[in-house]
């Protein structure tokens, strides 16, 4: 007779080889409210993973076989719904992460240097140190789409990306808005340095040139720039540097 005939039974999808993989030691009697107790925990499990139950039987004896068998059952499938949740987390965590990322320049897009923005303004909160937000617009970005192709356009915004995020430290943070827009967050100093330090990515910036096939481009970008503490708001910062962005570039226009 097999262990399984003192129980009604329903199809088990656990490996055979995982079966015996686990060693539990054999009890030498299965007590009626233990068994009780894990067919209730079996068929939570069941359920919960979307699984057929069956109809609740009431009080069933059981021998030691059959006992350690759906004690195994159980584990495994809790080992199966550990590993999808687990799963599903990662893909989350991956979508999220592609959410608030360019695609093109691999920097944060405006809704990844928002969240960042409000952070770091909570940081600044705690330790009193602030910093400044830069906006730069790149100059004469139109021409270049038109003249050269968009091929060209989105490589000189991958050149821009790149002599932005290699001029500053590696805890400030670099996106790009949208467009031919850029935002540069110079954090954890004050607004002296901080505007100092604006200025030098500025000029290094305008001075940098890349080449297109056989066509050297400059980078020309205008930049505007306003320094934040802990009392500020993400939005009132980004625009005031946004403002400023637009005062540099009615400069530039007067002036080239």
């Amino acid at each position: 007779m097999s262990p399984f005939d003192t129980v009604p039974t329903r199809p088990m999808t656990m490996s055979r080889g995982v079966d015996r993989a686990l060693s539990f030691p054999t009890p030498p009697s299965a007590p009626q409210g233990s068994v009780n107790s894990l067919q209730s925990l079996a068929r939570s499990v069941v359920g919960g993973l979307g699984g057929t139950v069956s109809p609740d039987l009431g009080p069933v004896s059981i021998n030691a076989d059959t006992y350690v068998y759906l004690l195994q059952d159980t584990i495994m499938r809790l080992r199966e719904a550990e590993a999808k949740i687990a799963e599903q987390k990662e893909r989350i965590e991956h979508l999220e992460t592609l959410s608030m990322t360019d695609e093109l320049t691999g920097l944060l897009n405006r809704r990844g240097f928002v969240e960042a923005f409000r952070r770091e303004l909570a940081s600044v909160r705690r330790t009193g140190m602030g910093g400044v937000l830069v906006i730069i617009d790149l100059d004469g970005f139109k021409q270049i789409n038109d003249t050269y192709g968009h091929l060209c356009g989105d490589w000189y915004l991958r050149q821009s990306a790149r002599a932005l995020r290699d001029n500053v430290r590696a805890h400030d943070i670099v996106a790009r808005f949208g467009g031919d827009e850029f935002a540069v967050l110079l954090t954890h100093t004050d607004p002296t340095q901080g505007l100092a330090r604006a200025e030098t990515l500025s000029t290094t910036f305008n001075a940098t040139a890349c080449q297109w096939q056989m066509n050297r481009l400059p980078l020309r970008g205008s930049f505007g720039t306003h320094p934040f503490t802990g009392a500020d708001l993400e939005e009132d910062v980004i625009r005031r540097a946004d403002a400023g962005m637009y005062r540099a570039k009615r400069r530039n226009k007067n002036t080239g």
